[in-house]
This record gives C-alpha cells, sequence and structure tokens, in this order.
C-alpha cells in the first residue's frame, strides 16, 4: 500500500528561513551542526519523500548576486518538516 505523507506547509519564494543545527541534516558546502539561514526559492517535493524531511533550494540572505531570483540556486539543505511547521503559519 502506498501512503501518502501529510501536505507540507505553504512555503513562498522569498521566505526566510532561520534554521537551528537540529532543523537540518545535509546541505552542500555547510558546516554541519550550525544554524543555517536560506531565503526560498522552491521546494522539491518528491513523490517519495518522508514524513520527517524536505530538501529546500535557496540562496543564502548575503547573496550578492545581482539577479537572485535569476541564476540557479546558491544551496540545497535537507529540512525537517516540523522546523517547516514551526515557522511558517498555518492556514
Amino acid at each position: 500500500m502506498n501512503r501518502v505523507p501529510p501536505p507540507l506547509p505553504d512555503v513562498a519564494p522569498g521566505t526566510l528561513l532561520q534554521l537551528e543545527a537540529n532543523d537540518w541534516s545535509y546541505g552542500r558546502d555547510l558546516t554541519p551542526g550550525t544554524p543555517v539561514a536560506v531565503v526560498v526559492t522552491g521546494v522539491r517535493d518528491l513523490p517519495n519523500r518522508s514524513d520527517e524531511w524536505i530538501w529546500i533550494l535557496g540562496h543564502r540572505p548575503e547573496c550578492d548576486y545581482p539577479h537572485v531570483d535569476r541564476h540557479p540556486p546558491c544551496m540545497e539543505v535537507r529540512v525537517t518538516v516540523t522546523a517547516l511547521h514551526r515557522q511558517i503559519p498555518g492556514p
């Protein structure tokens, strides 16, 4: 039987996530065990995602690329769904 994971909160592009060390588990060029801030450009909601983790695509807040909305995300970080629910208000 295929189980459908619960819905994610609506994480709009431009949302600033302030993640504590235990809110994320993997991110390229990120130091494990440290807080991370990411300005969201997208959410990778894979069909087989778990209830606990989701991939967030985005930029570091200090990204100074002149057209941040036109270049690929600078970062991808695996975030707990609990952290998203804690930071994104529900309907």
